[in-house]
């Protein structure tokens, strides 16, 4: 296994990279490599043959989407492990992010040592979120008007926890439930947001801001 990986930044603020490149010095494992401040850089860089383990990547670059490019790099590096870099947090935000690619979600004033885990997790197949990221809203408002399914309080325990990443022996086990039971939960869920799959659940959950009090 190497003892080294190549981190790179794509952000449009010298000073971002600056920042990070000066917070990795205290890192040997994890060397900076190189930063861009375009995409155009970024591919330029590939291109000519080398290679990167992790790419830090800035969620809204000047006239560009991160999250659409976190896409575009995916498909085109797709063992590149693409972390992303914002100080919007919200829920909605990280989960597209995710789903267009990236392994991991910080916040521009993370710590080194916070970075070195991101690294670490992403590295080992894992996606990582920061400490202080939730998948849940919490300020969400719904209008009075719209139709939301009524969730029983087990059902909502249930869900927190599927949007926490959990299996359902793991939800069981931290539930005391059967297995069984959890997969009726999950059933109902389904069947009263109208999902096909946990993604389409966690999207609806977070559009219609189900686990708000």
């Amino acid at each position: 296994m190497k003892k080294t990986y190549s981190i790179a930044v794509l952000d449009d603020h010298a000073l971002i990279i600056e920042a990070i490149k000066s917070l990795l010095q205290g890192a040997p494992d994890f060397p900076f490599t190189e930063g861009f401040q375009t995409y155009e850089a970024f591919q330029a860089y590939l291109a000519s043959g080398k290679e990167l383990d992790i790419l830090l990547l800035d969620i809204q670059l000047e006239n560009q989407d991160g999250i659409k490019l976190c896409e575009k790099i995916h498909l085109q590096h797709p063992n590149l492990r693409i972390i992303m870099l914002s100080s919007n947090t919200q829920p909605h935000v990280v989960m597209d992010a995710l789903k267009k690619g990236a392994k991991g979600f910080l916040p521009k004033n993370v710590s080194l040592a916070e970075l070195k885990e991101a690294f670490r997790e992403t590295l080992n197949g894992k996606t990582y979120l920061h400490k202080d990221i939730s998948l849940i809203p919490s300020e969400r408002k719904t209008s009075r008007f719209d139709y939301l399914p009524k969730l029983t309080r087990r059902e909502k325990e249930v869900l927190k926890l599927i949007l926490e990443e959990m299996t359902t022996t793991e939800i069981a086990e931290k539930l005391f439930l059967s297995p069984s039971t959890v997969e009726t939960h999950r059933a109902s869920l389904f069947s009263k947001t109208n999902s096909k799959n946990v993604v389409g659940l966690i999207k609806y959950t977070l559009e219609k801001g189900l686990l708000e009090d």
